[in-house]
């Protein structure tokens, strides 16, 4: 038969020699024979005390099955107090061959099933199930468990002196092991708080080495130390000087960057540097902008170009835009400024318009070269950053202002004075091929932004903030601020890739009665992403209003 069988491809597996009952007539191999209880007792107690203990609980086992077919014939049978005994008894002698094999396990499993019929053993039986329990979980290191059996055991039997003595003993290999694992454990946090303490110190001396390579320097004197405000080792600054509040909140946007490794306005590279701020409302917190500050606080850069963009007005509840009162105040074309002794230079220049309204107008041809007005800018930045407004009340903005002489133009050009654009109406179309031209500024910003209010209005200035990669920093509004809650959603629907997280800034505007009023107090930072295209928007903000996002 054997070499028939290997003919057709089966191969024959000789099973392994056990000690088993070897006048089992069971013509199932590996099946247990079914004994009667009493002569399964015998037989497995001679072959245990052979040392066959496999053989032993192969024997056991066919009682127990014998046993369970007893206990199917009807309810009379679970009462049966013999066949408990029984049943118990070839359990504890299973439990105490697997114990002999190392196997304590296969004993705790073989006690639980005695222990399964507890309620019909009288105490002594139920002592010795628990008693055995004890001896398989100690070997097993379970000393927790093993001194609750003992337990159990000393409640049904107080006065056994085998469970009292072991239980001294389990309790105090218990207090060692918890001792040991103490040590252990104090090791192992120690060890671990060691490599936390020192990734963090590695991540804190990146980051300083970030700060320092950027062009920012701050002035000691005044300013918050931004790393020391980072681990919360410094107070923010009071923000009553809401010029250089927002000034110094443009900077620390820029350090920003810088430190978590995106973008770096490097100290040794930023002769030019041009700012653009961008509104789809109004800007008027920019009007609060002090150049000579900025420049004091970027040493390296030798010329600063300031592009605010927006003023259109507010959009009141009824969404109708109502006109910046203040927008007739803004300098009309570019002013340049020139620091007394020095051939550093900021201009401004201030566009009423949307973003790719402004990329119209300055790729026109000379715009590029507009008309300058000179002014001493120590005179013009002191008297701006003196002012203060009465208590409870928002500060009137200083206005960059030109002193009273004829404009000085180019060499070989006629001094002319660049209109600022006066139209209202939003354009979303993607910029012309002039407007490509227009190289994108080092950093934009964009204060006080309501997205949710003007999502829509938004979309054209951030879809090109994103092409171009250009870093973009958005100055959160005022409290109650819902753009702390929302816009790294809003931003990321967009496409915009967030760098820089929300984060509170330490220079604040401040109500001067009322420090707890803030205005502008935190950034998130983003640049470069995949732009959202134009006809997937009306489905994006769908999506954010299911998920009760408030856009427009």
């Amino acid at each position: 038969m054997k070499d028939e069988l290997a003919k057709r491809g089966y191969e024959i597996v000789n099973q392994e020699k056990d000690d088993s009952d070897s006048d089992s007539d069971d013509p199932i191999p590996g099946r247990i024979r079914s004994r009667e209880p009493n002569e399964a007792r015998e037989k497995g107690k001679k072959a245990f005390e052979q040392g066959k203990y496999d053989k032993a609980i192969k024997i056991w086992q066919g009682g127990l099955k014998s046993i369970l077919s007893a206990l199917c014939s009807g309810p009379e049978a679970m009462s049966n107090q013999s066949l408990s005994e029984l049943d118990l008894t070839l359990n504890l002698n299973i439990a105490m061959a697997y114990m002999k094999k190392g196997d304590y396990e296969g004993a705790d499993r073989s006690v639980e099933k005695a222990l399964n019929r507890r309620e019909a053993l009288p105490p002594h039986q139920i002592t010795k199930a628990l008693y055995r329990k004890a001896m398989a979980l100690r070997a097993m290191h379970k000393l927790e468990e093993c001194i609750e059996t003992l337990k159990d055991l000393l409640t049904v039997e107080t006065t056994h002196a085998a469970a009292q003595q072991m239980l001294q003993e389990v309790e105090r290999e218990w207090s060692k092991q918890c001792r040991e694992q103490k040590r252990n454990l104090k090791k192992l946090f120690s060890k671990l708080e060691g490599e936390d303490k020192q990734q963090e110190e590695n991540v804190r001396r990146q980051r300083k080495e970030a700060r320092q390579r950027c062009a920012v320097k701050w002035v000691a004197e005044h300013d918050v130390d931004s790393e020391a405000y980072e681990h919360d080792e410094a107070k923010g600054a009071d923000g009553k000087d809401w010029g250089l509040a927002m000034s110094r909140s443009v900077l620390w946007a820029i350090e920003q960057f810088a430190v978590e490794d995106s973008f770096c306005l490097p100290a040794t590279d930023s002769e030019h540097v041009t700012l653009w701020f961008i509104g789809a409302s109004t800007t008027c917190e920019l009007r609060w902008l002090l150049p000579m500050q900025l420049l004091q606080r970027l040493p390296s850069v030798q010329s600063l170009d300031v592009v605010m963009i927006g003023f259109l007005g507010e959009l009141d509840p009824d969404n109708k835009r109502v006109p910046d009162p203040k927008v007739d105040a803004l300098p009309v074309g570019r002013l340049e400024s020139t620091l007394k002794e020095s051939s550093r230079r900021f201009s401004i220049h201030a566009i009423k318009g949307t973003l790719q309204e402004a990329l119209e107008q300055m790729a026109k041809p000379g715009t590029s070269s507009s008309s300058r007005s000179e002014c001493n800018a120590e005179e013009t930045t002191e008297t701006a950053a003196d002012e203060q407004a009465p208590a409870g009340e928002e500060p009137s903005p200083p206005i960059p202002a030109a002193e009273e002489q004829a404009p000085i133009a180019p060499a070989g050009e006629e001094p002319t004075q660049t209109p600022a654009s006066h139209t209202t109406s939003q354009v979303e179309a993607a910029p012309t091929a002039a407007q490509k031209e227009v190289v994108p500024p080092t950093f934009a910003f964009i204060a006080h932004p309501q997205l949710h209010r003007y999502y829509t209005d938004f979309f054209p200035a951030i879809t090109w903030l994103v092409e171009k990669d250009v870093p973009t920093a958005i100055i959160g509004a005022s409290e109650p601020d819902p753009s702390w809650k929302q816009d790294e959603v809003l931003l990321k629907a967009l496409g915009a890739k967030i760098v820089v997280g929300k984060r509170v800034c330490p220079y604040p505007m401040c109500l001067p009665d009322n420090p707890d009023v803030r205005k502008c107090s935190h950034i998130i930072g983003f640049k470069g992403g995949k732009a959202l295209e134009r006809d997937k928007l009306t489905k994006v903000k769908l999506e954010l209003l299911t998920q009760d996002y408030s856009v427009r």
